[in-house]
């Protein structure tokens, strides 16, 4: 990747920031509401990328769009709380920032069950799964509820729900062997349930066009560990090797035709994928290399079905590739600039638009969408 001119990302935000050394902010204290559609930003480097602030000091993103059609986005504060900021209209411009509280130890995850309510999950300070639950679409937050467990350090969970529209969650624990526990409904959740076998790094699932959920990991070889579901909801197959070597955590999208696709960095620095040769299948292709130079990476479909594939490259600013056609070729990389750390988070406006949140070189919230959708940032 050619080293792009950088953007200037270096708006003051301490002022409206999360704080352990301060109660939580009120009134004019929170970052201004900001319009993305007006040019708020201070004097950008001619030619460079145009990113915009929202303000906070921030860790983690996580990103989604809610049944109501609003794109709502979760962040660890500097007093460990979730903090939570939203468009005030589909596709429109953003909220205050406010507090969902909880002490947390790692980023949140975020599901939606199928009242179309938001659930969040997240380690804790003392290495537990917690759960926070939205009351419904444009309403309030219950209260954090600890499901127990013990995270390995670093690790994020995963979320996914059933064709039931109940949640499963899983976590890679202490001892690297999987957990996981599923919603039974009214708040009730069913014991933790162990798959045996061990994974190297964190893990990542999918559900199979069938229903079946899949999972994905790194072995202690490096190779990509791939399992699944013998049946709907049923029991699980062991550990089954996929090849390749890579670093950090796999990240797996679907097809519009149904085919998983599973993507890593490899152990050169590039983009290595491969990707199930029919729909459900058990056969998969040879592993291919997209280049670039990869850190951990965000995946997802954009409006017509072309998978997209996010990530910060060596000069730590926004890298993107995406499918030429749903289920086809790749586009070559592009650079869509800035400096960041974290992995990005990414989601789909309601019009289709995509749209990229990275937390800056001055810990702020920044962001950037497509023009239209599919095209142009």
């Amino acid at each position: 990747m050619p080293r792009p001119a950088l953007p200037s990302l270096a708006l003051a935000a301490a002022a409206c920031a999360p704080s352990a050394d301060t109660a939580p902010p009120g009134g004019d204290e929170y970052p201004p509401v900001v319009n993305p559609y007006e040019d708020v930003d201070l004097a950008p480097e001619p030619d460079a990328p145009t990113w915009h602030s929202l303000g906070g000091v921030v860790a983690e993103p996580a990103a989604t769009l809610g049944a109501d059609g609003r794109i709502e986005v979760f962040v660890r504060g500097r007093d460990d709380a979730l903090w939570h900021i939203h468009q005030v209209a589909p596709n429109g411009g953003w909220s205050e920032w406010f507090s969902l509280g909880g002490r947390l130890g790692g980023g949140a995850v975020v599901g939606e069950d199928g009242n179309g309510r938001l659930d969040l999950f997240a380690r804790g300070r003392d290495g537990a799964l917690w759960y926070l639950r939205q009351r419904g679409p444009h309403h309030g937050w219950s209260s954090w509820v600890r499901l127990g467990g013990q995270l390995f350090p670093g690790d994020r969970p995963a979320v996914t729900r059933g064709l039931d529209n109940h949640l499963e969650v899983f976590v890679r624990a202490r001892d690297r062997r999987v957990q996981y526990r599923h919603e039974l409904g009214s708040g009730a959740w069913s014991p933790w349930v162990t798959l045996a076998g061990e994974a190297a790094g964190p893990i990542a699932v999918a559900r199979e066009v069938d229903g079946r959920l899949a999972m994905f990991a790194r072995g202690f070889d490096d190779e990509l560990l791939h399992r699944r579901q013998r049946e709907v909801d049923g029991a699980w197959e062991p550990w089954a090797a996929l090849g390749g070597r890579f670093g950090g955590a796999p990240a797996v999208g679907r097809n519009r035709d149904g085919r998983l696709e599973v993507f890593v960095r490899g152990v050169t620095g590039d983009l290595q994928h491969l990707w199930q040769t029919a729909p459900g299948g058990a056969k998969w292709s040879a592993w291919a290399s997209l280049g670039g130079a990869a850190s951990d990476l965000v995946v997802l479909s954009d409006a017509e079905g072309r998978l997209e594939v996010f990530t910060r490259g060596r000069d730590f600013a926004l890298w993107q590739i995406g499918q030429v056609t749903p289920n086809g070729s790749w586009t070559p990389w592009t650079s869509l600039g800035g400096a960041f750390s974290d992995l990005p988070a990414v989601a789909r406006n309601q019009d289709g638009r995509l749209e990229a949140f990275v937390r800056g070189a001055d810990d702020a919230l920044w962001h950037r969408w497509q023009t239209s959708p599919g095209c142009c940032w």
